[in-house]
């Protein structure tokens, strides 16, 4: 049967991928980026617990986690999430859900490399803020400038980039060895926030600015513009959907199962492991900041910049007018407090390494989905051309390399795009994949026996049943409670188009390809009933 359906009977790709730059690449994507949102969206839960936030959401994402680990371990392929998916219930849903999971995915890959820029402008801001230079202040507003970003976006957080991901062996030594370097530069900077307290803080931070009193003077303006700190629990439990996503994107490494050494204890590590440590760090970045800053002064101090460069309010706070070219930049702080330039880049290396070195495993990740849509005859034959020579699907990447080049230009040109669109792509998408899991016992029972590796049961439910559904409840309470939220999931128009557009076009374009096959003898329908050749 493999050799009539589906494209050819070897994948063509090299189990070459070693366990521990797979974990360090997924502890990038899970935390690249999310230390400044962390600090931008304390004003979303004032008053929460975060460390108690962190762990109350880690449950059912290692629930969600275990799934992942499930559908890699047990059809271990390119795009093995995805393979799991279109064979648990339904091909048309499996791939509906993974194309707009792609295109969130692609989304994500412009924006943060668009992103990139504005950090690289925090780093020389702050450094021209601190000095009293104009001409590093000049070259941070021109990485914060638009066409700083354009230019950064697509020379170093596209090109770049995606060359990185041409050559497997060499982007597996990259990752590993900046994965390295990320990680000591994080716990020296944890190390040097230990140094420092709200109070010796806010002496530094008033004389710097001429304010007396300055960390009050900003509590105090954000509470008479609107921010309520509520009671400790009900904070807590608005935290969660913010720290779920957070935690998201720990999915990608089951893409790049097909070229996994020792894959089952890969997977493990990629994905389960990896979740454990991103929440321990997560803890620990947040506590340190709050512990050292103040949480009320960083709680307020977000919210007053959310209101004043997200909103458009008038807030007259001069420190909040000072400083709003740096945003919610704490490294910025600890230069006030420790006076040490050197120690000052280190903390901007522990904040934007992981960010930057997680972008050449998505172009990986990415690339996989669309040889694994090519290997099931929904996409051209030649996103599955694997380069001898880097082993490699190299046609897939440089189309990641132009969709995500796309993606930069629509972030700078069209304001309507923005991360809440992302943030319910992924809840619906995990929330699909968590179903389909639960369901998957019950409606392919015997792929189900023959091919999971979990099939015990727990009073006669499969324990891939009660894990899936419970995600899946979590998921749906998530969505709901985040539902109208201004930042993680404002109900408006585009939203609700561009969710119609992703998941309905991936209907079609499967459909489509089904009907495509019928007129040349091939009925895709078989594919779907086992697992891909290696």
């Amino acid at each position: 049967m493999a050799k009539e359906v589906f494209l050819r009977q070897s994948s063509g790709l090299v189990r070459d991928v070693s366990p521990w730059p797979s974990m360090l690449a997924n502890w990038a994507l899970i935390t690249g980026g999310t230390p400044l949102l962390i600090i931008s969206w304390l004003w979303l839960a004032p008053g929460a617990n975060w460390a108690l936030a962190y762990l109350i959401t880690l449950i059912p994402t290692l629930g969600m986690a275990f799934l992942y680990y499930v559908a890699a371990a047990s059809m271990p392929r390119a795009g093995a999430d995805y393979v799991f998916n279109s064979r648990a219930i339904h091909p048309a849903v499996g791939f509906a859900n993974y194309w707009g999971l792609f295109i969130a995915f692609v989304l994500s890959q412009g924006f943060y490399s668009y992103l990139g820029a504005s950090w690289i402008g925090y780093l020389f801001t702050g450094l021209g803020l601190y000095y009293h230079s104009s001409y590093l202040l000049s070259i941070g507003s021109f990485f914060s400038s638009k066409l700083g970003r354009i230019i950064w976006g697509l020379l170093v957080g596209t090109l770049i980039t995606s060359a990185i991901a041409f050559s497997t062996r060499f982007h597996w030594r990259f990752v590993l060895i900046t994965g390295i370097i990320s990680v000591i530069a994080n716990i020296i900077m944890f190390i040097a926030l230990l140094e420092i307290n709200p109070s010796v803080f806010s002496n530094v931070l008033s004389s710097f600015s001429g304010i007396s009193n300055a960390t009050q003077s900003v509590i105090s303006c954000a509470e008479s513009n609107g921010l309520k700190f509520y009671p400790v629990i009900y904070a807590t439990l608005l935290a969660s959907p913010a720290v779920w996503y957070y935690y998201s994107w720990y999915n990608v490494p089951a893409s790049w199962s097909g070229e996994m050494k020792k894959v089952r204890l890969n997977v493990f590590l990629s994905i389960v492991v990896a979740i454990i440590l991103s929440a321990v760090y997560y803890i620990l970045f947040t506590q340190l900041n709050l512990d050292s800053f103040g949480a009320k002064f960083l709680t307020s101090y977000s919210y007053l910049y959310y209101k004043k460069c997200c909103c458009g309010l008038n807030i007259t706070n001069p420190l909040i007018c000072n400083l709003s070219s740096i945003g919610a930049f704490t490294p910025f702080f600890a230069l006030l407090v420790l006076g040490n330039p050197i120690l000052y880049i280190i903390m901007f290396i522990a904040i934007w390494l992981p960010n930057y070195y997680s972008g050449p495993p998505l172009v990986v990740g990415l690339s996989r989905y669309l040889f694994s849509w090519s290997f099931d005859r929904i996409m051209p034959s030649w996103m599955a051309d694997v380069d001898e020579r880097f082993n490699a699907p190299l046609k897939s990447i440089i189309l990641i390399t132009i969709l995500s080049a796309i993606g930069v230009i629509m972030y700078a040109y069209l304001p309507i795009l923005s991360l809440v669109d992302v943030t319910v792509a992924f809840e619906i998408s995990y929330a699909i994949f968590a179903l389909s899991v639960a369901l998957m016992p019950f409606l392919r029972r015997e792929l189900f026996e023959t091919a999971v590796i979990v099939k015990r049961r727990i009073l006669g439910i499969p324990v891939i049943s009660l894990i899936g559904f419970s995600t899946f409840s979590f998921l749906v309470y998530i969505t709901y409670i985040t539902w109208g939220n201004p930042v993680l999931l404002p109900v408006n128009l585009p939203t609700i188009l561009s969710l119609v557009f992703m998941y309905g076009s991936g209907f079609a374009i499967y459909y489509i390809a089904k009907l495509i096959n019928l007129r040349k003898g091939v009925d895709v329908s078989l594919v779907f009933k086992e697992i891909p050749p290696e």
